[in-house]
């Protein structure tokens, strides 16, 4: 994740408590703008997006979809999120979403495995 104020890569780091106890900082390393709201909602698109998981391998995607579309909501650069969308999609039968979805994941992570394992096989079956 980016800082939304200077662009850099957000890695947290210790901050004391006073009383011998560390957590992660919530501050931009680089600008010192607080980013808790930003990961607050980062947090909540994963917790999202592991509840389609779930529902997925109970097979029930259209549940998934709609769990997983609320992850992306929150955060719709993360590549995990993209290609979920498109293996529920073409487990609904809806082949072009599927498509678009692992090339919108391939663009933000070229070496996603899911997406790109998808599309050389939707490649193969279609030539």
């Amino acid at each position: 994740m980016k800082c939304p104020v200077c662009g850099a890569v957000y890695r947290p780091t210790k901050q004391s408590t006073g009383a011998g106890e560390t957590f992660p900082s919530p501050t931009c390393r680089r600008c010192k703008a607080d980013l808790s709201d930003l990961l607050r909602l980062h947090d909540q698109a994963i917790w999202y997006h592991r509840q389609a998981l779930h529902l997925c391998s109970q097979g029930r995607y259209a549940q998934a979809a709609a769990q997983n579309n609320a992850a992306l909501a929150l955060y719709s650069s993360n590549a995990d999120f993209h290609a979920l969308a498109g293996k529920l999609s073409a487990l609904q039968g809806e082949f072009r979403e599927a498509i678009a979805s692992w090339q919108q994941a391939l663009k933000f992570d070229p070496q996603n495995a899911v997406a790109g394992d998808c599309l050389q096989m939707i490649k193969m079956l279609t030539s």
